[in-house]
């Protein structure tokens, strides 16, 4: 008892998971250089891959969703199972069959206009965002590690869930772009779009930030 207690106790330490009234959910991000975004070309390359992704995911649409995954490297979904975060990496979305499979994919219809600025971020306490809309912080210096916290995580307590995992964060995390659409406290979507060689893809649907239960 005393064991399994101490395991919950450093997973909140860890992973902030354990949500306090008065502290976003958001975990500390790690500090990279990263190239910003500032050409014509870039940002219309960019906001067309952010837009077809929010959309096909909306009306759930496997075929227009799965051709904005890499066909080589797949997406991550990152969700919440129990007290820390886990990720699995797919090499297509099928909407009758999430990941989780008991937790499935949320639509909603979407009223926001995409913009480049800072991301906003949800309060566990008042269960709010800070802002609504639908936003990518291309120029932002920072990135939420997800993966890699989730990974170190793991190590720490001698779990080997991905042992490919180093390979998948340089493909599919490092370099990347987060966007966050809020709609309300309730209906959000929240992905990254990273650039391989002239072409974007999503390559993670994080399924966890703003879940505050544990």
């Amino acid at each position: 008892m005393i064991k399994n207690l101490f395991v919950v106790i450093a997973a909140c330490l860890i992973l902030g998971s354990c949500n306090s009234n008065n502290k976003n959910a958001d975990n500390a991000p790690q500090e990279t250089e990263r190239t910003p975004i500032q050409s014509p070309e870039q940002v219309q390359q960019i906001s067309e891959v952010i837009t077809r992704f929010a959309r096909a995911y909306l009306s759930q649409d496997n075929q227009k969703i799965n051709s904005l995954i890499h066909p080589d490297y797949g997406i991550a979904i990152i969700f919440r199972p129990g007290v820390m975060d886990d990720y699995q990496v797919v090499d297509s979305l099928d909407f009758k069959t999430p990941v989780p499979i008991h937790y499935g994919y949320p639509t909603f219809n979407n009223e926001q206009v995409l913009t480049f600025e800072k991301l906003p971020a949800f309060d566990c306490g008042t269960e709010k965002w800070n802002k609504l809309g639908f936003f990518c912080d291309s120029l932002a210096g920072s990135t939420t590690n997800k993966m890699e916290t989730i990974v170190k995580f793991q190590q720490e307590f001698n779990e080997v869930k991905h042992p490919e995992a180093q390979q998948q964060i340089n493909d599919l995390e490092d370099g990347s772009y987060r966007v966050i659409l809020a709609q309300s406290s309730n209906d959000y979507l929240i992905f990254h779009v990273k650039q391989f060689q002239n072409s974007w893809y999503v390559t993670m649907l994080d399924r966890s930030y703003a879940s505050c239960e544990a």
